[in-house]
């Protein structure tokens, strides 16, 4: 079974069809991309499958359980978790103190442990996995640095080791690479490899930049006025006329 089933999921506002009848299906240990054209429906399946957004029908099974309609925080915990194309961070907050807050959000047990100071043991145990993410990623030096203080880059990079201190088992990339110069790119590309390889992640990505979608991603959906054009691999997805026409309607994508 697939670790996200996605079947006939459909959002509708009003009389506009956002997602329509959608199907998906990622595999454990997939890196998998999700492109289209702007307004194309990319977000709004992003919010469904996070919570953010309920479907208007359609189901959405995550790791053999039913989320669809779930709030974001049962979701969350589940191990499904996403991040935004604006950096969710607490800007006047450290990196160390970032990851350890949204480690304790994800239970409100934990996060009331965290207030009163109780169960040392366990706060050791946090503090210890937040700093083995926080080193994963390379941000050990920013440690004792405020997040808004940070570049550019090392924010988005924040954002996914906030998301990490979750524990997912699926993360969900929203534009990860936005904004960032070619150095900044090809960390974060590298990151998204090595949590596929190193961690056994299985990631999600949302990406208008096709040179890192085509490089990174080994399977990509190609969604078009809400609805799924297309699935395959990145050569296949680059020479499909279809996808060319949806993107530039001419003869032929570059990347």
């Amino acid at each position: 079974m697939a670790l996200l089933e996605i079947r006939g999921l459909t959002k509708r506002f009003g009389g506009l069809v956002a997602v329509n009848n959608v199907d998906l299906s990622i595999e454990r240990g997939e890196i998998r991309g999700i492109i289209g054209p702007n307004g194309a429906g990319k977000t709004t399946l992003f919010n469904l499958v996070s919570g953010a957004l309920s479907p208007t029908s359609g189901t959405i099974t995550f790791d053999g359980k039913v989320v669809s309609g779930r709030k974001p925080s049962h979701i969350a915990r589940a191990g499904l978790v996403r991040t935004f194309q604006r950096n969710a961070l607490f800007p006047t907050y450290t990196v160390l103190e970032n990851v350890m807050l949204s480690r304790h959000t994800q239970t409100d047990e934990s996060l009331l442990k965290a207030i009163l100071g109780t169960d040392r043991r366990d706060e050791e145990k946090n503090l210890a996995r937040c700093r083995e993410i926080i080193e994963f990623l390379e941000l050990s030096q920013y440690e004792n640095d405020l997040a808004e203080n940070l570049s550019h880059g090392h924010q988005r990079i924040l954002g996914i080791a906030n998301a990490l201190a979750v524990e997912p088992k699926l993360i969900m990339l929203d534009e990860p690479v936005a904004g960032m110069n070619p150095t900044e790119t090809a960390m974060v590309t590298d990151h998204i490899r090595r949590m596929r390889d190193d961690w056994n992640m299985t990631v999600v990505l949302v990406e208008h930049d096709m040179r890192t979608v085509m490089e990174t991603c080994e399977y990509i959906s190609v969604i078009n006025f809400g609805e799924l054009l297309t699935e395959g691999t990145p050569d296949e997805v680059s020479e499909n006329p279809e996808v060319i026409e949806a993107y530039l309607g001419s003869e032929e994508l570059e990347l």
